[in-house]
């Protein structure tokens, strides 16, 4: 094992002190003797463990500014570093860095896990966007339509010359494109009932995440399936885009969510005149715009991504999240 400083702070020198700069603070450190510059120094390609130990054994105070190097998050931990990765998801290695003090088996939790994403449309198309980025490489992929020319302003994963095939088979080519050995599983059934999705999640056993993408007609159905996943203890999220407004969350898990998809039941809310901040005021519509699509599918794919490499701290498993796309305003839905 390596240890390497976090490539997701900026590391600047001047005169007798040394700054790790981050995005949201910094720490300003004393280097008069020396001693942050020979660290750095050691560090600068990754250092193995032991000589690492070797170093601060006869440094006192190398050892002393690896403890609290380690203790705020600026030191972590990896086989290889950054340079050293030149696949797909190689420029997400600082991300993971900033959450997780062990980005390579964050990385590596993410590439082992399946996926469903039901319903290819203007969400499912961008979450499955995200998390093929993200190094996910296996799919179960649950739709019934072709892809249409009115699809192509927010479904940007298929072509133009994809209209008329089904979108299944696009979406498959999409990912195939870009992981050669992706492992995708496709569903052509269209999920009306509790006992469809119940056949469908039982045929499909190993599935680490749902992304509940049908809606139609919004809330039913999306609620019986958070609910049959719940039961199978597979965790879940949805997602609803209207004109002006949309939601998304909680991604609803078994042992980390303490509200259950019944307390956060759309349905429950769809006829609650008095509740204007709320996913129930949401409404199917034949139209959309397609950034708002994108807006809902990214903030999916970011909780499913985060929830897959361990990182819990950037998960909402309790909360419904409402974006107003007029005002940019996010508001939490709570039971």
């Amino acid at each position: 094992m390596r240890v390497w400083l976090n490539p997701a702070w900026q590391l600047e020198s001047a005169g007798s002190t040394v700054t790790f700069r981050g995005e949201k603070k910094k720490y300003v450190l004393d280097d008069s003797k020396g001693v942050v510059s020979r660290l750095v120094a050691a560090l600068e390609d990754g250092c193995e463990t032991d000589a690492l130990e070797a170093l601060t054994s006869s440094d006192s105070a190398c050892e002393s500014l690896v403890g609290a190097l380690r203790k705020r998050g600026l030191l972590i931990e990896s086989p290889a570093g950054p340079s050293g990765d030149d696949s797909i998801h190689a420029r997400q290695w600082g991300h993971l860095a900033l959450h997780s003090p062990r980005p390579d088996e964050a990385q590596r939790r993410i590439c082992a896990a399946t996926v469903m994403v039901m319903g290819v449309g203007g969400t499912g198309s961008v979450i499955l966007q995200h998390l093929i980025g993200a190094g996910v490489r296996r799919f179960v992929l649950v739709d019934t339509d072709n892809v249409q020319l009115n699809n192509l302003n927010r479904q940007f994963l298929f072509p133009g010359a994809a209209v008329g095939e089904p979108k299944l088979e696009a979406a498959q080519s999409y990912i195939r494109d870009r992981v050669s050995d992706a492992e995708v599983s496709l569903v052509d059934r269209f999920v009306t009932s509790s006992a469809d999705i119940e056949e469908l999640l039982e045929a499909h056993t190993d599935v680490d995440v749902i992304a509940v993408c049908i809606d139609q007609p919004i809330g039913s159905i999306s609620d019986a399936v958070t609910e049959s996943a719940w039961g199978r203890e597979v965790p879940s999220i949805f997602g609803g885009v209207g004109m002006q407004r949309g939601f998304y969350g909680p991604l609803f898990a078994p042992g980390k969510s303490t509200v259950t998809p019944q307390q956060l039941a759309f349905s429950a809310r769809a006829d609650d005149a008095g509740a204007t901040a709320d996913s129930g005021n949401l409404r199917s519509t034949r139209y959309s715009f397609g950034p708002n699509n994108t807006i809902i599918g990214a903030w999916m794919a970011s909780s499913i991504i985060h929830h897959l490499a361990g990182i819990t701290e950037l998960v909402d498993y309790d909360i419904r999240k409402i974006i107003d796309f007029e005002t940019g305003r996010i508001t939490a839905q709570t039971p």
